[in-house]
């Protein structure tokens, strides 16, 4: 017999079942499906932008250290610019390609010059991404997948920007210092081409071609170094040469005990009166201008502090050195009075660049007067002439009280350098 109603439809209910079950586990497959892939895309969207900000990162370093290098070349740049003389150069358009190459790369290396030598970069903060937490739901990976994609686009972007503005800053470098050794170079030329005038002193015409010299010697110091020294030993065979010639002038060309045969000496731009060096009898009338302003300075400023300065002995003429050193020399002896006394043309305070503060003897160095100005007379452009345990350079014990004008620049250098003026330009203190 054939299957009765009831088996019918049991099995109609077990077939409605099976395929109920099949299609609950076809649609709980698709989803599952849906969600692998959106997290999927939510995955590779993430390593993209994470990929996409360290090329930002490493772009931005790139371009840091090519900032750094940047700031080194146009704080050079602005020094040479500014020290250099257009008329010691043999072409002076390296100074206006060199003005333009500065231009450029303030411009690609965001720069600032507040002066000569001072250079600032402006810098972007770096952006505090953080990996961005996984949504929940399909939907939302989905579309934080696309989002993240749009962001790692931008980067990219970024980064190819970022190295593009380095290597137009690396170029902008590179043709800056091109540029600085063009004016170096330039300098050379003139300085090996120009006539020395020939009644110079030989100490200035030597220094002169030292410099010229070492205007092609990196290891000489900087370019901007190199041209102020080259310029500089050019004003003081300039300045000897004046000297020479107002000497001939006055028609002090007789020789004789006074020195008239002789020139003043300038090395390096600096007026020297030593025991090596001596001035004509001629020479000096007075303490300098300069000299006398950049007392009134320091004393005012010591003053301020409570210290009491004043010149015990300024400008000295040759005659009025006949008289002190022959009195030493008759009562100590002569050798005794070489050491502290300078014979007459060889005194630095007929220079009248030099004179003596306050007491005149060894104690003043320990007052706090004497304390305070060992410590800062260089401020104002003076040294301490002769140092404690220099007697072997200067020819002359220590005179704590002695001081002599050189310029703040100048004088400064001096005192940094812990030499003695011998001993900073090279020369000898030796009666002859």
């Amino acid at each position: 017999m054939g299957a009765s109603r009831k088996d019918r439809a049991i099995a109609r209910r077990t077939f409605l079942g099976f395929a109920a079950v099949f299609t609950t586990a076809g649609v709980v497959g698709t989803i599952t499906t849906d969600n692998a892939k959106a997290r999927a895309a939510f995955d590779d969207a993430l390593a993209q932008w994470v990929a996409s900000g360290d090329a930002v990162d490493q772009s931005a370093a790139g371009f840091s250290a090519a900032q750094t290098d940047a700031i080194a070349a146009a704080a050079e740049a602005s020094t040479v610019i500014e020290v250099t003389n257009a008329e010691m150069l043999q072409e002076s358009a390296t100074l206006d390609a060199l003005r333009a190459s500065l231009d450029a790369l303030v411009a690609a290396g965001l720069l600032t010059i507040a002066s000569p030598g001072e250079v600032t970069a402006t810098t972007t903060a770096p952006d505090p991404r953080s990996t961005p937490d996984v949504p929940e739901g399909r939907e939302a990976q989905l579309a934080q997948a696309g989002s993240l994609a749009e962001d790692a686009a931008h980067l990219f972007e970024t980064a190819e920007t970022s190295e593009q503005s380095t290597s137009e800053l690396e170029a902008a470098t590179t043709a800056a210092l091109a540029d600085i050794d063009a004016v170096v170079a330039s300098a050379a030329a003139h300085g090996a081409a120009v006539e020395v005038p020939s009644l110079a002193s030989q100490e200035t015409k030597d220094a002169y071609a030292a410099a010229v010299a070492a205007l092609g010697d990196p290891a000489a110091g900087s370019a901007s170094q190199r041209i102020g020294a080259y310029q500089q030993s050019w004003t003081a065979v300039q300045d000897s040469q004046a000297q020479a010639e107002a000497a001939q002038a006055r028609g002090n060309s007789g020789g004789g005990d006074g020195g008239d045969d002789i020139q003043p000496t300038y090395i390096n731009g600096i007026l020297i009166a030593n025991k090596t060096y001596r001035l004509p009898s001629w020479y000096g009338n007075g303490l300098t201008g300069d000299t006398l302003a950049a007392f009134e300075r320091m004393r005012a400023e010591a003053a301020s502090l409570g210290h009491n300065l004043w010149i015990a002995s300024g400008f000295r003429s040759y005659a009025t050195q006949v008289k002190v050193y022959n009195s030493y020399a008759s009562r100590d002896g002569s050798a005794a009075a070489d050491r502290y006394s300078a014979r007459p043309g060889h005194s630095e305070h007929q220079s009248g660049l030099a004179f003596d503060l306050n007491t005149i003897t060894e104690a003043f160095g320990y007052t706090p007067e004497g304390q305070w100005v060992a410590a800062n007379a260089h401020r104002f452009g003076f040294i301490v002439r002769y140092p404690q345990g220099k007697e072997g350079v200067t020819g002359y014990i220590w005179e704590p009280w002695h001081l002599r004008y050189l310029g703040v620049d100048i004088a400064t250098a001096v005192y940094n350098s812990g030499l003695s003026l011998e001993e900073y330009l090279g020369i000898t203190s030796v009666y002859s």
